[in-house]
């Protein structure tokens, strides 16, 4: 029965497990608006938010806000920021890096939880930007863990 459960999830393309009450990974997927504000020698700066989905259709960080500000070194297209995903006593909070090449970009968020949320910590992102350029629009899928 395991094995069929298994391989059912599997074939679906769901990631094990998901819930708030299990250890393991949350898998989430977002839709982000980036602002650029200002470049000054040859760093951008920003601001950037969002909604996410967990994969689940339920559970942690499902449909929740996420917001944050973001710095870019054009010559390396290497950066950071800070990030809050959620609202009020749950919410994950921290910083984030980031590598752009060829209209992706890939990173680690480095948050921990707090309220319902607490015990999560970061993980791996990749990102593709979508429409126009001059939109600075992107969807991304992001890993969190669960102790």
């Amino acid at each position: 029965m395991r094995k069929t459960l298994l391989a059912s999830m599997l074939t679906a393309g769901l990631v094990l497990p998901a819930l708030a009450e299990d250890a393991g990974t949350i898998k989430l997927h977002s839709g982000w608006k980036l602002i650029q504000e200002r470049v000054d020698k040859g760093v951008a700066y920003g601001t950037l938010w969002g909604i996410t989905f967990n994969d689940t259709g339920s559970g942690p960080l499902h449909v929740a806000p996420a917001s944050g500000t973001y710095n870019l070194t054009q010559q390396t297209n290497k950066g950071e920021g800070e990030l809050t995903w959620g609202d009020g006593d749950d919410q994950l909070k921290g910083s984030f890096t980031i590598t752009v090449t060829d209209g992706k970009a890939t990173g680690e968020n480095i948050v921990t939880g707090t309220g319902k949320l607490a015990g999560i910590t970061g993980g791996p992102f990749a990102c593709t930007f979508v429409g126009k350029p001059e939109d600075q629009q992107a969807w991304c899928t992001q890993v969190f863990n669960r102790k």
